[in-house]
């Protein structure tokens, strides 16, 4: 009997370590509406929850070009997934405009522009927030947020909004954590002791830094919030301009 419950405890603990690796690690819940800019992305006519994003006008959303799909909505003033909510709006996307250099293999250029069938209500609860015009420097303090998922043993998904503060890494920290695989579209943040991270699920969400959105959620590890592996996101400075003539074109 004692093996037993040993055997059962250590299974608790596998499962309890699993579902932390495929959610946002070491943060909290954020406070309700607190990431007004904050979407989800929900994929083909069920409407499943795929990736997060970012409102960065009345009708156009940004989210990494790897959460393509051919039929995508977007579901906005969301804090909990499983209920609806006063403040959501829930819009087709009926144009993605994924950026012409994105190379899939390399994670390089993981931005996409959505086009949404209408204009937002725009509010308390839904906002838009400024791309940064300019790179933030290492040890700028930065907020991620998303709903990643949990993958074992079973897929669930968090019940609200998580939150979780971070830091611009250094450039050599990134190139020694993943040696010849980072380009100037890319930067990384997190802190160097871990166990702060996004992960799986929270693909497209935004990393906001000083007001401004400077990063989206792209890749990393696959398992996250290791130290010396910190997380890794699209560098929006570097598009500022494709990203204004784009939605200025459309």
């Amino acid at each position: 009997m004692l093996l037993l419950l040993t055997i059962l405890q250590a299974l608790a603990v596998a499962i309890v370590q699993s579902q932390g690796d495929d959610k946002i690690l070491g943060g909290y819940t954020c406070v309700q509406n607190s990431q007004p800019w904050q979407v989800a992305l929900q994929a083909g006519p069920g409407r499943r929850f795929l990736c997060g994003g970012v409102l960065l006008s009345d009708q156009w959303v940004i989210t990494a070009a790897h959460c393509a799909r051919p039929l995508l909505h977007v579901a906005l003033g969301k804090h909990n997934l499983r209920r609806w909510e006063a403040t959501q709006q829930v819009l087709r996307v009926v144009r993605q405009v994924p950026h012409p250099q994105y190379r899939p293999q390399a994670h390089d250029n993981d931005l996409m522009l959505l086009k949404l069938q209408r204009k937002v209500r725009l509010g308390r609860a839904v906002r838009t927030i400024p791309v940064a015009r300019s790179c933030a420097s290492p040890g700028t303090p930065c907020r991620v947020s998303g709903w990643g998922t949990t993958a074992s043993p079973i897929v669930r998904y968090p019940t609200a909004l998580q939150c979780v503060n971070v830091n611009i890494m250094p450039e050599q920290v990134c190139h020694r954590a993943y040696p010849g695989t980072i380009t100037s579209g890319m930067v990384c943040a997190g802190v160097p002791e871990g166990g702060k991270d996004s992960c799986q699920g929270d693909s497209g969400g935004p990393l906001v830094c000083q007001g401004q959105l400077q990063g989206l959620v792209s890749w990393g590890m696959e398992r996250c919030a290791m130290p010396g592996y910190p997380g890794v996101y699209t560098n929006l400075c570097n598009y500022h301009s494709w990203i204004q003539r784009t939605m200025q074109s459309n």
